[in-house]
């Protein structure tokens, strides 16, 4: 047995290889179309984004999501107890969604383990970053009390540096009011997303999809130079051959060898931003001036 294992929500959006390297335990979220219930793992699960992003496309009405159920906490936490004495849960911002105090109700059911749960201030990718770094960790034999520490170290570090091409499903979501979604689709502005202490909040505005583009070049390398971890996510939402573009740009720029990882948004992420939207995710450090001055 290992000293700890490590859990997490489907809205991480990782990769199911690096799940299944790592032994981290994933309680699914539920994405919902009308009366048909799927569970999702992250950009896997009951839905390939392929079969997703055309079920969006098609549906008569826009999806909504659910936190996962109580039953799928139990198992995830049963399955890492079988693993390690220690667990530790490290779930989506608690204010985005009530996973966190979800799972903070199931703790007292689980018996003979010992559960930390851990508000990662994040969501997406910049949550599966945090995770995997922990996973690591456990995966090499550390202790619960080092893996916190770290923990406690990395997550004001972690990073979302969005470029959204809409806000059409962040608005419907109530993450966006009515006036920025009107000078989004009027005007062609191109809102930056970041977050900050665990909310969702405007980085500034970049004028015109072109513009935009460049100002994410421009940062793509300075990603690579400030990543204070070895791993970086270029997450999109169907941008599949800009997001590989600006991997390459990275790659040539990246003499520490990190790993740089494209990845598609799962359906839970992906029914609250839309097609268009394209990020990096990681943690470091980072700039406005990389995107709104591109300097460093």
């Amino acid at each position: 047995m290992r000293k700890v294992a490590i859990v997490t929500d489907g809205s991480s959006d990782l990769p199911k290889e690096m799940v299944e390297k790592y032994n981290i335990h994933i309680a699914p979220f539920q994405v919902i179309f009308g009366d048909k219930v799927f569970k999702m793992m992250g950009n896997y699960g009951d839905l390939t984004p392929d079969e997703f992003y055309n079920k969006l496309a098609n549906a008569k009405d826009y999806p909504t999501t659910s936190v996962p159920t109580p039953k799928a906490f139990v198992t995830a936490f049963e399955d890492a107890a079988k693993e390690a004495k220690d667990v530790i849960g490290i779930f989506i911002s608690k204010e985005l969604s009530g996973t966190y105090q979800s799972a903070l109700r199931v703790v007292p059911m689980i018996d003979d383990a010992e559960i930390t749960i851990v508000d990662s201030q994040v969501a997406a990718s910049t949550l599966g970053a945090i995770v995997l770094e922990a996973a690591k960790m456990a995966k090499d034999g550390a202790s619960k009390e080092a893996i916190m520490e770290r923990l406690n170290d990395i997550i004001p570090r972690a990073k979302l540096v969005s470029v959204q091409d809409n806000v059409d499903a962040v608005y419907r979501s109530g993450r966006v009011g009515w006036s920025k979604r009107f000078l989004v689709n009027t005007f062609k502005i191109k809102p930056i997303i970041e977050f900050n202490e665990g909310k969702l909040v405007s980085g500034g505005t970049i004028r015109g999809r072109e513009e935009a583009d460049a100002a994410l070049k421009y940062a793509a390398p300075l990603i690579v130079k400030n990543a204070y971890t070895d791993i970086i996510f270029v997450w999109h939402c169907r941008t599949l051959e800009f997001a590989n573009e600006l991997k390459e740009i990275m790659e040539k720029n990246n003499p520490e060898g990190k790993e740089i990882i494209v990845i598609e948004a799962g359906p839970v992420v992906g029914s609250h931003v839309g097609p268009g939207a394209l990020a990096f995710m990681y943690i470091g450090d980072y700039n406005n001036d990389w995107l709104l001055k591109q300097k460093e």
